[in-house]
């Protein structure tokens, strides 16, 4: 199964921003900008700028664009609870930092899937390289055929 694009572009500038490439306040190009330079409609973009949001990498500022949110250099981001951290953020008290704890966790494991699911469709196309057959593989791993491509 093929990464979403909105999650592989998420993806690029979020290494961009954390490995420094896109600075502190730089602004992104527009939706139609980065649409034509994705070959992605619009709405897929808007996703993926709603992805580097939930991460707090990026705001948008309306009628003016969409910035890297700036970074001190002694300041840590913030974790990403995990796995059984659900139930802590359940009982957090102040709804909007549940529901900021929980968008946190709902993008990290948004990431996680996607990766895992390309991990997945490289061992599934290495094996059919190696020699198997896509039926074979399909129930090797307990999958149809229309689940494998």
């Amino acid at each position: 199964m093929a990464e979403a694009a909105y999650v592989t572009i998420a993806e690029d500038y979020a290494r961009r921003i954390r490995n420094g490439t896109l600075p502190g306040d730089a602004q992104l190009p527009s939706h139609a900008e980065l649409a034509e330079r994705h070959g992605v409609s619009r709405s897929v973009i808007r996703q993926a700028i709603q992805l580097l949001s939930n991460q707090q990498l990026v705001r948008t500022v309306p009628r003016r664009g969409t910035f890297v949110i700036g970074r001190s250099p002694v300041a840590k981001p913030e974790p990403v609870p995990l796995d059984d951290d659900v139930d802590e953020i359940r009982s957090v008290a102040h709804p909007i930092r549940r529901a900021q704890l929980a968008g946190n966790l709902i993008t990290h494991y948004q990431l996680r899937i996607a990766e895992l699911s390309g991990i997945r469709q490289t061992a599934i196309e290495d094996a059919h390289d190696h020699g198997m057959s896509i039926a074979d593989i399909g129930e090797r791993l307990g999958l149809s055929n229309g689940h494998i491509g």
